[in-house]
């Protein structure tokens, strides 16, 4: 199946789910219009050279301050724009290791609202899209080729703003540090900041966020969770939905290994050497390590998927086994998700039959958050009987379950009461 193949089905899926998106609360009253779509211009926007170049003196900069931003169409597939304003942006953020770093990503409002109106914004979070440049979401967008564009289009349907990151590395300078939970969660939070900047009408300072993200981006809302309390602590969140989290990483990559998925693990790899300057890489690499190592850099997940490695392991690519060297297990160790409290109610969604990442993790993140008094529940997705269908049967749930958050985050500012506990007692 081609991309293009993938965008149209994705387009069949917005419009067979428009009606149910209509029935559901809390929708505007224009949620229908926001499904309409339009051609494409006739002038295409491409984004300016060197946009994605990070200038210096990225140290004297705020962590979310914007860089700079563009005017964007938003695409569902080729030549069929998704109803909003968008811009790409570029913004500070910070690295696994607190270093200053620049990142990319998209910002969309929803067309049909006045110019000035107050909306909630939602930080979407997206799953893995590949390690190559070409795969950042603010590229793929541009050009009707991001296979998330449908959920994406089903939050503008709910007149929500969304934001969403690229994440270190895809895109901007670098290779992708892919799965690195601490440096993912900044990515995601420091967009709501640069949002906020860009539309400071749209994206008043006290209005409701809440973050949402499947898979790779369902880590990236977790850890978004966990670290909004003594990162970002100017931002009140409604509520966080992360589906299918890689709550342990150091545990789902021999799960991976030696499987069709096994580029999962390659990228891994390739994403925390980049995080972490102390985590060699180059000198263990045997036989085509190099060679697949340099191929994957340059990939989407489709390619990766098609070209491999399938059904490697990690073991005839390295010499030892990085993954079990200390260095390396201490530093997936330090990314595993359950450690610290997120102040804000966390939803965990996942599919029982998941083949990527097993349910279990999550039953034990939810197991390890309770015990430190989070606000957290658990659902299993009706409908996912695995990895990709529990991405399209859980996305109307996390949805719902935010637009509540949402309205009762709202409810409390507008009446003056301090907004509801997210802790449950211990």
């Amino acid at each position: 199946m081609s991309v293009v193949d993938i965008a149209r089905t994705a387009g069949g899926i917005a419009r067979t789910t428009g009606a149910q998106v209509a029935r559901t609360p809390q929708r505007v009253r224009s949620t229908g219009s926001h499904l309409a779509l339009l051609t494409a211009p006739r002038r295409r926007i491409h984004w300016s050279p060197g946009f994605y170049e990070p200038p210096a003196g990225l140290e004297a900069l705020a962590p979310g301050e914007l860089i700079r931003a563009e005017p964007m169409h938003a695409y569902l597939m080729p030549g069929v724009r998704l109803r909003a304003r968008a811009w790409r942006i570029l913004y500070r953020c910070t690295g696994a290791m607190g270093e200053p770093t620049a990142v990319s990503g998209t910002l969309l409002l929803p067309a049909g609202v006045r110019s000035g109106s107050a909306l909630p914004l939602i930080a979407y979070a997206v799953a893995t899209h590949g390690i190559g440049d070409d795969a950042a979401p603010s590229r793929l967008l541009s050009v009707g080729l991001d296979w998330e564009a449908t959920p994406i289009a089903l939050v503008l349907a709910r007149g929500y703003a969304v934001v969403a990151t690229d994440y270190q590395g895809l895109g901007t300078p670098g290779d992708h540090t892919y799965m690195v939970g601490r440096a993912l969660g900044r990515n995601v939070l420091d967009a709501i900041r640069a949002a906020r900047q860009l539309a400071p009408m749209e994206l008043p300072s006290a209005g409701p966020v809440a973050i949402m993200g499947y898979s790779e981006g369902g880590t990236a809302a977790a850890w978004a969770g966990q670290l909004q309390p003594s990162y970002a602590p100017e931002l009140e969140l409604a509520g966080v939905a992360a589906g299918a989290p890689a709550a342990d990483v150091e545990l789902a990559g021999p799960t991976l290994d030696g499987s069709f998925f096994s580029f999962f693990v390659a990228y891994g790899a390739i994403g925390f050497a980049a995080a972490y300057p102390e985590l060699e890489l180059e000198p263990y690499l045997v036989g085509q390590g190099s060679e697949v190592l340099d191929a994957l850099r340059q990939t989407n997940i489709l390619q990766a998927a098609f070209r491999g490695p399938r059904f490697a392991r990690v073991e005839r690519l390295t010499e030892p086994n990085v993954l079990g060297l200390p260095p390396w297990r201490s530093r997936l160790r330090e990314n595993r998700l359950g450690d610290i409290a997120p102040s804000a109610p966390m939803l965990l969604h996942h599919s029982r039959h998941d083949q990527l990442v097993a349910f279990e993790q999550s039953e034990q993140l939810l197991e390890d958050w309770r015990a430190l008094g989070v606000d957290v529940s658990l659902r299993s997705t009706r409908g996912g009987f695995d990895h990709i269908t529990g991405a399209v049967a859980g996305g109307p749930v996390a949805l719902d379950w935010l637009g509540r958050q949402i309205a009762r985050h709202s409810s409390a500012q507008l009446t003056g009461r301090a907004a509801p506990s997210h802790r449950q007692a211990a």
